[in-house]
């Protein structure tokens, strides 16, 4: 993800020990499904599940064409030169999608109820946002109660909540979710934190395992998590920054003692990052210059040692203030997303780019998710307007499996894909009639991809 520069200004902590304020979820005994939060430790709670569930979205008209077994994925554009056959929009074999993206099932359903007037700060309204599964299936669902740091409950792949954590900052604005293969990584970016936010790896009891201190991070292969951070006016850099990265494994522990240096800027550079199976890492560093132009690139190892530093003619002419990703394919090599559309791929420790494939191109402003224990990939279109048409199964090859219906919900979402291929839709509040408390409802579809990652 793109630093947010914006965020990073120079403006006083508002709270002391900031990003580790106190925090509780909605109090024990009130009956609103969420557990005490003692810090972390949570502790078992109310079921808060809805047990009938929506309908099965199997049943539902996934606008699927006779025989095709695939939406229309859109017009296909050139290959840019790629060779082969050009694939973008083709459609995988019906037996093949069988297997890769079956419908859905029903969906398990979370909720507890918004409190108004409850007096002494204890207003409990409905958080938003999707969030990743862990590993093992476990969810987040937000909370957020009036004039308390926000929470989450904690939830297992029935319904059942299992624990609370909330010990965040006051004046938290969002979160980075990781999925670790028993927990998460929480990345809490707070007003006034200068661009240190606090990063914390928790297991899926909400139990605190470490943390440290970072603006941005990623999800690298073997269950850690790459933190980027930055030393003002450090040793070496003059009145510069300099720029650090470091590998923290699920454990809480480092990979490596120090963090890697990846040099001085003059500001806090945008940083985007990705790993594949084999541990080759791929960096792209954005320095903060007037014009916010050109991307320098940089290869690490899978304890984030660095390898190579280089550069191209294409990634000094792009623009590094847009929508700018990097992803692995199945095959190792990775692709590079540039102003939100897919443009390049590069070969593990190359230098030089070539054309992304033509299946990638064709479907721009797109995150790529490999799924089914790395035998296919889930394309999830963020600026669709229909739930239904968020979801896109591909094969290895980018052929089609078509959209998965979210149990034909209307309007946009948002959604999420975890560790163990868990589908979370985002958490919303829904009207239960005049003058009654909403319902804060999270729906979700436990391991329905498959084991995620490479």
């Amino acid at each position: 993800m793109v630093a947010n520069r914006a965020g990073i200004v120079a403006v006083t902590c508002l709270l002391v020990a900031c990003g580790e304020g106190v925090s509780r979820g909605p109090p024990a005994g009130t009956g609103r499904g969420f557990p005490e939060n003692d810090g972390g430790q949570g502790t078992a709670g109310d079921a808060g599940v809805d047990g009938s569930g929506p309908a099965d979205a199997g049943d539902a008209d996934a606008g699927l064409p006779p025989d095709a077994g695939v939406v229309d994925a859109g017009t296909p554009v050139p290959d840019g030169g790629s060779p082969g056959p050009t694939i973008c929009t083709d459609p995988a074999p019906a037996d093949v999608c069988d297997a890769l993206a079956p419908p859905l099932g029903a969906s398990v359903v979370h909720q507890y109820m918004e409190v108004l007037d409850g007096g002494d700060g204890e207003n409990v309204f409905c958080g938003t946002g999707a969030y990743p599964a862990s590993g093992t299936g476990v969810v987040l669902h937000p909370v957020q109660v009036q004039g308390r740091p926000p929470s989450f409950a904690f939830v297992d792949p029935t319904g059942q909540d299992i624990a609370a954590y909330g010990s965040f900052s006051l004046v938290t604005f969002g979160f980075r979710v990781i999925p670790t293969p028993t927990g998460f990584g929480i990345l809490a970016p707070y007003q006034g934190g200068l661009g240190a936010y606090p990063l914390a790896l928790v297991d899926d009891h909400a139990v605190r395992r470490g943390g440290t201190q970072g603006f941005d991070v990623a999800g690298l292969s073997g269950g850690g998590v790459g933190v980027f951070s930055f030393r003002e006016a450090a040793e070496g850099c003059g009145q510069d920054t300099r720029l650090l990265v470091q590998r923290f494994e699920e454990s809480g522990t480092t990979a490596l003692a120090d963090p890697t240096d990846l040099g001085c800027y003059s500001q806090v550079p945008n940083v985007v990052m990705a790993g594949n199976a084999a541990g080759q890492v791929l960096v792209l560093v954005g320095p903060y210059n007037q014009g916010w132009i050109g991307w320098e690139g940089r290869w690490l190892d899978r304890d984030l040692r660095a390898v190579q530093t280089f550069t191209t003619p294409e990634l000094a002419a792009a623009a590094n203030n847009t929508d700018t990703a990097v992803a692995a394919l199945l095959d190792g090599s990775f692709v590079i997303r540039l102003g939100g559309q897919w443009t390049y791929r590069i070969q593990p420790g190359a230098t030089t780019l070539e054309p992304a494939p033509c299946w990638l191109i064709s479907r721009p402003s797109t995150d790529l998710v490999a799924i089914r224990g790395g035998t296919a990939y889930a394309a999830v279109h963020r600026s669709s307007e229909e739930c239904d048409r968020v979801m896109e199964v591909l094969t290895p090859e980018g052929r089609t499996c078509g959209f998965t219906a979210m149990n034909g919900t209307d309007g946009r979402c948002e959604i999420a894909i975890g560790g163990d291929g868990t589908i979370s839709k985002d958490a919303e509040a829904v009207p239960a009639g005049a003058g009654q408390p909403r319902s804060c409802v999270l729906q979700f579809w436990p391991g329905a991809l498959g084991r995620t990652g490479y």
